[in-house]
């Protein structure tokens, strides 16, 4: 009877409310490690409790044999997948490390699948490379170089001076933490013109400093005002001039300089003169330069050819007609002054002069200039001769609006009449 009646009791249905217990162990997945520094990780994974009160750790180390684990944490009593994290410190850079999660309730132990992850490694020292200028004026320059921080957050900064003690320096800057090289680059401003001045580049991170080569550059020359002069106040047609003058300034000596020109009637802009040109300049900053042929007035000035140019004030080569003469004799009693300008000036007028007794010339009579062709003229005067030799010469006005200056002829002597 005691037997029948315990097989009733085992066959009637469970109270209204009585919860069944499953016997069955948690499951427990690894899952992937995260937030993975040098030194610390987050390691993951899911747990079910399958409906027992669970807890779970995560087992670590540099091997499948693990020896690390971290605290137990709770994963509750339910019947479906909890997220479990868990993270950890101390851990070795650069290091590769193995884990698992492992999960307990009254049931049993489950253990997920080992995975591993690598620890970041320890930073190395920025490199640094391509350190160099650009840019490079009579008081300043833009310096530059490459610099790949190695995963490091990374500063650098310029040093700069007269001599490799240097004794300037630019703020700091941030060249980022990445694993590639960057380009970086810094203006200087305050240096002296015409000076060589060292630099060089400094990069730092955790894992140390790193210093370029010392590398150098020279400030351009500043030349602060140029005087220009003609050899002569007027050339004649064809003909070229020298001119000379004076650079001031710093760095003067071998200082490059140019002429430029503006043609009558100095409606357009300044051009530069050719070859030889330009010249150098000697230790005192003066030169000496030839411009050749000019064939009209002409409006010259200096240029220095540096960073920094200037210019002098233009001083005006006046061209003058180019007049020939030559006597021939017309008659016993006259003789014929004739000769060619250059060029033809159409609305030109000659003038012939004779040399008085007191060494001046006084006006004799004028004519209108003929056409000869090829940018030619010429004129024409009879002379009569008399008891005494007498000298002239003939002066031509372009009268073409200040193209031309007045030309001279060479003095042409009459010789005396001969004596019967």
């Amino acid at each position: 009877m005691p037997v029948l009646l315990i097989l009733l009791v085992l066959a009637l249905p469970a109270a209204a409310g009585a919860q069944v217990v499953d016997p069955t162990p948690p499951s427990a997945t690894t899952g992937a490690a995260r937030a993975v520094e040098r030194t610390a990780a987050t390691l993951a994974g899911t747990v079910d409790p399958n409906g027992s009160a669970t807890s779970y750790r995560f087992e670590y180390g540099t091997g499948t044999a693990y020896g690390l684990q971290t605290a137990d944490r709770d994963a509750g009593a339910g019947d479906g997948d909890v997220a479990a994290e868990a993270p950890v410190a101390g851990l070795s850079p650069g290091t590769t490390y193995h884990f698992r999660i492992v999960a307990t309730n009254g049931n049993g132990t489950s253990r997920g699948a080992d995975r591993t992850f690598r620890t970041a490694p320890n930073p190395r020292p920025p490199g640094v490379a391509g350190t160099g200028a650009s840019q490079v004026g009579a008081e300043g320059a833009l310096l530059r170089s490459r610099i790949d921080p190695n995963d490091g957050a990374t500063s650098y900064f310029f040093e700069y001076g007269l001599s490799r003690g240097y004794g300037g320096r630019t703020p700091d800057r941030d060249a980022g933490a990445g694993d590639a090289s960057v380009a970086v680059t810094e203006p200087v401003g305050g240096l002296r013109p015409y000076r060589r001045y060292h630099f060089r580049l400094v990069a730092a991170n955790a894992a140390g400093r790193t210093v370029s080569r010392d590398r150098t550059l020279v400030t351009s020359r500043l030349p602060t005002a140029v005087t220009l002069a003609l050899e002569t106040p007027r050339t004649p047609w064809g003909e070229g001039v020298e001119v000379f003058g004076r650079v001031s300034g710093t760095g003067v000596n071998g200082l490059p300089v140019g002429i430029e020109r503006q043609d009558f009637p100095f409606g357009g802009p300044f051009s530069s003169i050719g070859t030889p040109l330009p010249v150098r300049t000697d230790r005192s900053g003066g030169f000496r330069i030839f411009v050749p042929a000019l064939f009209s007035t002409t409006r010259l000035r200096a240029v220095t050819r540096t960073a920094v140019s200037v210019a002098s004030p233009a001083v005006e080569a006046a061209v003058s007609l180019r007049v020939g003469a030559a006597a021939r004799r017309a008659s016993r009693r006259r003789v014929r002054l004739r000769g060619a300008v250059r060029p033809a000036a159409p609305d030109g007028r000659a003038v012939l002069q004779r040399r008085t007794a007191s060494g001046r010339w006084s006006f004799v009579r004028g004519a209108d200039l003929t056409p000869l062709g090829e940018n030619r003229s010429r004129y024409s005067f009879a002379v009569a001769r008399r008891r005494a030799a007498r000298r002239f010469r003939v002066r031509v006005i372009a009268r073409d609006g200040g193209a031309h200056v007045p030309g001279t002829s060479r003095t042409v002597k009459v010789r005396a009449l001969p004596r019967r």
